[in-house]
C-alpha cells in the first residue's frame, strides 16, 4: 500500500510539472481542465487510502511463486497434523499465486544438522526454525531479515504476534524470528504410580529425589530421560533444576548465551542429573531419542516426563498412549513451583539477498504461519499455546484438554519462572551436553568437568 502511494505521488509531481508548462503554452483554459482531471485523481488516492478502493498486497504477487519449507514435523511428531493442516490452509488460500514446497526430514537433530550445513553455503531455504543457532547462523551470513521495519507496515500481523514475543527475541533493535508459540512448561506424572509409592509431586528437590527412591522401591522406573539428539527432555529437568536455585540460579537461566557454566547451580543441577541417570531413569536413556522418552511414558514405563502441552494430543492417541493410562496422567510445576515459560525462538526469513518478489511470498508464509489463524490450529490439533489472548481456548477445548488448562493455571500463579536450556544456549554448548551425558551418567566424569566441557563448548561459538 505504501509503495503504490509513494509512486502515485511521484507520478502526481510529475503531472503537476507537465500542467505547469503546457498551461503556459495553450493558457489558463487548458490548464484549468487538466487540475480538474489531476483533482479527480486527488480524490481517488483519498477513497482508497480510506478503503473505498482496496489494494492488498496479494495483489502484487507473481503468480506461481514456489516457497522451500523444510519440517521436521512429520511422521509421527506431535505436531505433524497442525504443520499438515496450516500448510495446506495456506496453499488453498494462496492457490495460483504462492505454493509451499514441504521437504521433511525424520527428526529435530537432523533439522539442525542440515540446516547448519545449508547455513554454512548462504543456501538456507526461504523460512526456517532458528532453533540451536539456526537464526544466529542466518545473520551472520547475511541471509537473515530484520522484521521490525515490515512488523511495522503491518500492524494486523504485529497485533497477532504480540510485543511479548517480539520483545523476547529481540537482538538490540532488530528482530531476526518470529515465535509461533508461547510455551509453559512442566511435567506429566502417572498418578496411580505416586499413589502406589504413596508419593504426592515434590515441593522440593530433595522431595524430588526421595520420590525417586520411593517409586524405585515400588518398583517403578520414576524419569523418562534421554541424552541423543539435542537431550532436551533431560534438560527441561536441568533447566528447572538451576532455574530455581535460589536468585543466583534463575539469573542464570533468564541468561541468553551465557559464557560460562562453572558456577554452584549448574554444578549442583549436573550432580542431580548424573544420579538420575544412573539411578532413576530406563536403560536405554543414554542414547535414547525424544520418541524412546515420550513412548516410555506413554506406555507405562515411568512415573514421570518433563514436557510441555505440545505432548497432550499423544494422550488421546490409542496408538501412542496406552488407553487405561489416558486419566491417570496428571501434570505439575517443578519444585520450587517453578516452570519454564517462554517464547519460541520461531521463524527466520531467510530472503534478505533474494529479489523482492521472492521475498514478498515468503513474508506472506511467515505472516500466515505466525499469525491468529495458525496459532489456533496450533492450539486446538497440537496443545501449543498462543502468543496473545486473540486466540483464547474455548470451553470445549478446555474441557477436552484439562491438562493444558491446568498448566496454563499454574502458570499464572507459579513463583519462579525460567527459560529452557535450548534457547539459551548456543549450539555448540547443546552438542556438548547430548556428547559429555553418557560419561557423566556412567561416573566417567564429575558435575564440575563437564560444567566446564559445557564452558569450553560455548567459546567455540564465538
Amino acid at each position: 500500500m505504501i509503495f503504490i502511494l509513494k509512486e502515485v505521488r511521484h507520478f502526481l509531481d510529475f503531472l503537476q510539472q507537465i500542467v505547469i508548462l503546457y498551461g503556459i503554452i495553450q493558457g489558463q483554459e487548458v490548464r484549468m481542465g487538466i487540475k480538474i482531471i489531476m483533482c479527480g485523481v486527488r480524490i481517488f488516492i483519498v477513497l482508497m487510502v480510506h478503503g473505498i478502493f482496496i489494494f492488498h498486497p496479494a495483489q502484487k504477487m507473481i503468480l506461481d511463486m514456489d516457497i522451500h519449507l523444510v519440517t521436521f514435523m512429520v511422521g509421527t511428531h506431535q505436531s505433524a497434523e497442525a504443520e499438515k493442516k496450516v500448510i495446506d490452509e495456506f496453499n488453498k488460500k494462496y492457490e495460483g499465486k504462492i505454493k509451499v514446497n514441504i521437504e521433511e526430514l525424520p527428526s529435530d537433530s537432523a533439522y539442525v544438522d542440515k540446516m547448519k550445513t545449508l547455513a554454512a553455503s548462504n543456501a538456507l531455504p526461504d523460512v526456517v526454525i532458528g532453533k540451536e543457532g539456526i537464526r544466529e547462523l542466518a545473520v551472520k551470513n547475511g541471509q537473515a531479515v530484520d522484521l521490525i521495519p515490515l512488523l511495522e507496515e503491518d500492524a494486523e500481523w504485529k497485533e497477532e504476534v504480540g510485543e511479548g514475543a517480539i520483545e523476547y527475541n529481540k537482538d538490540g533493535d532488530a528482530l531476526y524470528s518470529i515465535a509461533n508459540q508461547k510455551q509453559i512448561i512442566g511435567y506429566f506424572y502417572n498418578k496411580a504410580m505416586f499413589e502406589d509409592a504413596g508419593i504426592k509431586p515434590a515441593e522440593t528437590w530433595d522431595e524430588f529425589m526421595s520420590n525417586n527412591e520411593k517409586l524405585k522401591e515400588a518398583g517403578y522406573t520414576p524419569l523418562a530421560l534421554m541424552t541423543g539428539e539435542n537431550c532436551w527432555t533431560t534438560n527441561l529437568w536441568l533447566a528447572a533444576m538451576i532455574g530455581t536455585d535460589g536468585e543466583a540460579g534463575n539469573e542464570f537461566m533468564n541468561t541468553f548465551h551465557p559464557e560460562s557454566y562453572e558456577n554452584d547451580s549448574v554444578v549442583k543441577a549436573l550432580g542431580m542429573i548424573q544420579e538420575c541417570l544412573a539411578e532413576y531413569t530406563t536403560s536405554d536413556a543414554v542414547g535414547a531419542l525424544a520418541a524412546n522418552a515420550m513412548n516410555n511414558f506413554e506406555q507405562g514405563k515411568t512415573a514421570m516426563i518433563a514436557n510441555g502441552p505440545w505432548m497432550t494430543p499423544d494422550f488421546e492417541d490409542p496408538e501412542k498412549t496406552l488407553p487405561e493410562l489416558k486419566d491417570q496422567i496428571g501434570i505439575a510445576a517443578y519444585p520450587e513451583s517453578g516452570l519454564i515459560e517462554q517464547y519460541e525462538v520461531g521463524y527466520v526469513l531467510c530472503t534478505n539477498e533474494d529479489d523482492e518478489k521472492v521475498q514478498e511470498a515468503a513474508l506472506e508464509f511467515l505472516k500466515f504461519k505466525t499469525g491468529k489463524e495458525a496459532q489456533t490450529i496450533f492450539l486446538e490439533d497440537a496443545g501449543a499455546l498462543p502468543l496473545t489472548d486473540q486466540v483464547q481456548m474455548s470451553d470445549k477445548f478446555i474441557k477436552e484438554n484439562p491438562l493444558v488448562a491446568e498448566l496454563v493455571e499454574m502458570g499464572n500463579s507459579n513463583k519462579s519462572d525460567f527459560n529452557n536450556i535450548d534457547n539459551t544456549a548456543v549450539a555448540s554448548t547443546i552438542e556438548a551436553f547430548s556428547a559429555y551425558y553418557p560419561d557423566l551418567a556412567a561416573g566417567n566424569m564429575t558435575p564440575e568437568e563437564m560444567a566446564k566441557k559445557l564452558t569450553e563448548a560455548a567459546a567455540k561459538t564465538k
